[in-house]
């Protein structure tokens, strides 16, 4: 029996919603056999987060977004499970209130309650950090899911960090299959963990953060930096260069990987995971993953068998699959 849900993953530049079928209910949830042959996008739309024109014209617009898809698949609210959003900020897990996230106007509400309300949805909104949602989709419909599988690892009892390299760094901690989200929601904010001790300023008021020198801007930065540059170009032509032999790009190519091979090296110490899942805009770049197994084996504490570091695989969507699945356990 079809189970649906809605998810919405909320970003500081755009906001996507889907429609998700689940065909087999929760049949998969304690044993660890959700795959890709069980789930479906029945509808998915984009829109604007257009974050300067506030709270109410958001809840309202995202409001139309839901009841447009709905329509189109010839769906009510009724028929809805639960309802996910993924949210670019710390969630406390007990008051639903983002503590602290890039979309101010969310801060300090009931988001739960206030989205029931002006959705008209009578069952139960859940709430998350958006990287915790990239993680969740991975696990059970993405990288994380397909790695279990050839290797045999229940998903129940797969460990496995979730870590986007964007705009910003987020991350997702999931250990026996299940999200770590902390006492208040702030449990994988590895983008804030320092990496190079007094080193690059960070808005979040520290220095050194692993944002600063992982994500995709501080990438740009990097090079920009190197070539003297008054305005950065894009990753993707950083990229470019070097395969054209460009020395600048080569070497900030080499002083990024260097500090992800460090960064992911903590990460690993810190969880001994099965995997480490990359998203966003980095992870895209083949040139980042070579030799890393190797680097990891001589600089994590138990030297053999290190984490395999693997791209996603739902793409830019995960985020919004994740945001859907939040309720799939509850």
């Amino acid at each position: 029996m079809s189970i649906y849900l809605l998810g919405a993953d909320v970003g500081g530049t755009k906001t996507e919603v889907c429609l998700l079928e689940l065909a087999d209910g929760k049949a998969g949830a304690s044993s660890g056999a959700v795959d890709l042959t069980q789930y479906k996008v029945i509808a998915r739309e984009r829109m604007s987060t257009d974050k300067a024109r506030g709270l109410e014209d958001f809840g309202d617009r995202l409001k139309n977004l839901f009841e447009g898809i709905l329509s189109k698949s010839n769906m009510k609210m009724a028929q809805i499970k639960s309802i996910g959003l993924g949210l670019p900020g710390s969630i406390d897990p007990l008051s639903q209130r983002q503590n602290a996230g890039s979309i101010t106007f969310f801060n300090g509400f009931n988001l739960a309650q206030y989205f029931s309300k002006k959705l008209g949805y009578s069952g139960t909104i859940y709430l998350d950090n958006d990287a915790n949602c990239f993680a969740l989709a991975e696990t059970y419909l993405g990288a994380g899911a397909r790695w279990a599988r050839a290797a045999k690892v229940p998903l129940d009892q797969l460990c496995m960090v979730g870590i986007t390299l964007g705009t910003g760094l987020g991350g997702g901690l999931i250990v026996n299959g299940q999200l770590i989200r902390g006492r208040r929601g702030g449990a994988g904010e590895l983008g804030h963990t320092t990496l190079i001790e007094s080193g690059r300023p960070c808005y979040c008021g520290k220095f050194g953060c692993s944002e600063q020198y992982l994500s995709g801007p501080a990438f740009e930065q990097s090079y920009a930096m190197r070539a003297s540059a008054s305005s950065p170009k894009k990753g993707s032509e950083i990229f470019k260069l070097a395969d054209q032999g460009d020395p600048l790009a080569i070497a900030t190519i080499e002083y990024y990987r260097d500090h992800l091979v460090q960064f992911l090296s903590n990460v690993s110490n810190f969880m001994d995971p099965h995997i480490i899942v990359l998203g966003g805009g980095m992870s895209t770049q083949k040139r980042i993953y070579t030799g890393i197994s190797d680097r990891l084996s001589s600089e994590c504490f138990l030297t053999e068998n290190p984490p395999d570091v693997i791209p996603n695989e739902c793409g830019d969507s995960a985020g919004v699959l994740g945001a859907a699945l939040l309720g799939y356990w509850t």
